[in-house]
């Protein structure tokens, strides 16, 4: 004990000593700190913050607050021995008072920070709402806290009250709103966005002008994430949803019905009245007698003349959107409580539109896909037992056929047009 006191006093003797000794003193103490606390905090953590259902909690939460933590013990224990080290020079007290101050600080916006980024994962995790992100509020949280940290770090720099600082950040309150223009407008359209609901993570979103459609698999302050049907993701300003034209398909989703609004076209001139031999034609089509006669009101189609069609207005096409319609109906894959239409368009050079609108009982896309394609593609297969003939420009077979003799083209099957 007699030579480490003899080696005190010379060190404390010796002022080209004194200094260095003191801090590396310094030194040591917060090394030693930070390593014990690396290896404590994490049971106090444990304990402290996550002791109601400590058993669900994971262990990273534990040690990403540990780690966060752990940078303040160092700092205070090195500010509070300064207090014993009166013969360190003055200015190199307020050098490491300073530099204490800035550290502290630091450390406190990043350990909000990692709150902020907690507190997000597990709502994310454990909300009801698994659709509905708070990761802007997040980001504004900790945005805040950096710029609280800044006022305090120039307050601590140039020795001045941080009332002071932030009364003349006044003056540049300009310039700031000029640097923040684009965080203060994606701020503004992620809490239109996040509290009307107009757009949650899961949704189905097409945006036309930017030749996007996927789905929202995450909101934050600046950008939204969409990942493609192609599995690409694309990053649009959050800003853009409060000025561009997008269309939310979730609420399709919701409602459990995905619509069709299709149309075929028909040549015009096949449009004619019934007659008999179109009668024996359509009735080969089990349902269609039970159509006629709710168009006849219950007369026998056998007995009526030509001419009675006629002066009814009875066409064939009338006929087979009648039968359409009922042959729709009787589908399980359309819902029979929503529109069932099948109505004819406005006439255009590419023939007549036949509209077919209804819904499906499945909104997954393959399944819808498959019910749109085989409604179709019976349409098209059974036009000819209405005597009606679907419109399309002329092909090459089509003009390869009237440049053959007519003997030879009477062989060759029939084009689409006539």
């Amino acid at each position: 004990m007699n030579y480490l006191s003899d080696i005190q006093k010379f060190i404390e003797g010796n002022s080209l000593l004194s200094t260095p000794f003191s801090l590396l003193l310094l030194v040591i103490a917060g090394l030693v700190t930070h390593l014990i606390c690396k290896f404590l905090l994490v049971k106090v953590v444990r304990k402290v913050f996550f002791s109601a259902h400590k058993n669900q909690v994971p262990l990273d939460k534990d040690v990403r607050l540990s780690e966060k933590l752990s940078n303040f013990i160092p700092v205070i224990t090195v500010y509070y021995l300064l207090q014993f080290m009166p013969d360190l020079p003055e200015h190199l007290q307020i050098a490491i008072k300073t530099i204490c101050g800035i550290l502290f600080f630091i450390y406190l916006s990043l350990f909000f920070t990692e709150v902020l980024e907690i507190v997000n994962n597990s709502y994310s995790r454990k909300s009801k709402r698994k659709n509905h992100s708070i990761k802007g509020y997040i980001q504004v949280g900790k945005i805040l806290v950096h710029i609280i940290s800044a006022i305090m770090i120039l307050a601590i720099m140039s020795n001045k009250s941080p009332v002071i600082i932030i009364s003349s950040l006044g003056a540049v309150a300009a310039v700031l709103m000029l640097v923040f223009q684009h965080t203060l407008l994606s701020l503004v359209a992620n809490i239109q966005v996040s509290s009307n609901d107009v757009l949650q993570l899961g949704d189905w979103i097409e945006m036309p002008d930017n030749g996007l459609s996927g789905e929202v698999i995450d909101i934050a302050l600046h950008t939204i994430t969409i990942r493609n049907w192609d599995n690409t993701l694309s990053r649009i300003p959050t800003k853009n949803f409060l000025t561009e034209t997008y269309t939310n398909w979730q609420a399709m989703f919701t409602s459990g019905a995905r619509r069709i609004m299709r149309s075929f076209h028909l040549d015009q001139t096949s449009i004619r009245f019934v007659d008999q031999e179109m009668v024996q034609q359509m009735s080969q089509v089990r349902g269609v007698n039970e159509q006629l006669s709710a168009l006849m009101d219950g007369r026998d189609s056998s007995v009526v003349g030509d001419r009675w069609f006629a002066e009814n207005g009875m066409t064939n096409l009338t006929v087979f959107r009648k039968y359409l319609t009922a042959w729709l109906a009787q589908r399980d894959d359309i819902k029979k409580d929503m529109y069932l239409v099948v109505r004819a368009m406005k006439p255009s050079p590419e023939g007549l539109p036949v509209e077919v609108y209804c819904f499906t009982s499945s909104v997954l896309w393959v399944d819808y896909e498959n019910s749109q394609s085989a409604i179709f593609e019976y349409i098209y297969a059974i036009l000819p037992q209405f005597s009606l003939r679907t419109y399309q420009h002329p092909s090459g077979h089509d003009f390869w056929r009237l440049s053959q003799p007519r003997s030879q083209s009477m062989h060759s099957p029939e084009g689409t047009n006539e």
